[in-house]
């Protein structure tokens, strides 16, 4: 998530000031400016432009200790990596008629400057996100990673362990280390929470 404006505004100055400077180089004295040095500043500021935006997009926006980038530009911190935590469901399981143990996972967060993506695994079953982006409430500087997702189960528990939809709000949490914790329900009407800690800043598969 990035605000749009500020990421125009600092785009337009890049430009301006490439200008100014190339034809600052050009010549001393600005009555002595022609069309040419105008088309060649106005060519050389749309390069430099084009240069940071594809530079910025790729990889500068993952940098948070780069003056002005966060928050000026950058609203969430980069969650991209390898996570493992806990998953504590309501469900029942129908075989055994009791409650599950938390049961650990590992989800892998895949970040871009435009997009988010979630997929968790655990040992009966893979969740993979349809639809993630992120909320941030204005008045409370909260951050959240919101997702839907689909769940397939393997197919030794499918008979009681079914294929399904589901949708969850993790908040992150900005301490000593970046957490993800928050509540998720399904369309086979269970409910828990959810709880991660980032492992590695990389997919590790």
């Amino acid at each position: 998530m990035y605000n749009q404006d500020n990421y125009n505004k600092i785009l337009v100055t890049i430009g301006i000031i490439t200008f100014c400077i190339f034809i600052l180089l050009a010549t001393s004295d600005i009555t002595q400016i022609t069309i040419r040095n105008v088309i060649k500043g106005i060519s050389s500021a749309t390069f430099v432009t084009f240069i940071f935006h594809f530079a910025f997009k790729k990889w500068i926006w993952q940098y948070h200790w780069i003056p002005l980038l966060n928050p000026l530009i950058v609203m969430v911190p980069n969650l991209h990596g390898t996570w493992e935590g806990t998953l504590n469901s309501n469900w029942i399981n129908p075989e055994t008629g009791m409650s599950v143990e938390p049961i650990k996972i590992v989800a892998y967060l895949r970040q871009t400057f435009v997009s988010i993506s979630v997929e968790i695994h655990t040992d009966k079953m893979i969740s993979t996100s349809y639809l993630a982006g992120f909320r941030v409430d204005s008045n409370t500087q909260s951050q959240e990673l919101c997702y839907t997702y689909t769940s397939k189960a393997f197919s030794d528990t499918i008979s009681y362990n079914p294929w399904h939809d589901g949708t969850a709000k993790l908040g992150i949490l900005n301490g000593d280390s970046l957490k993800l914790k928050g509540d998720y329900w399904t369309l086979r009407k269970t409910t828990g929470i959810i709880e991660l800690q980032r492992t590695s800043k990389k997919i590790m598969r």
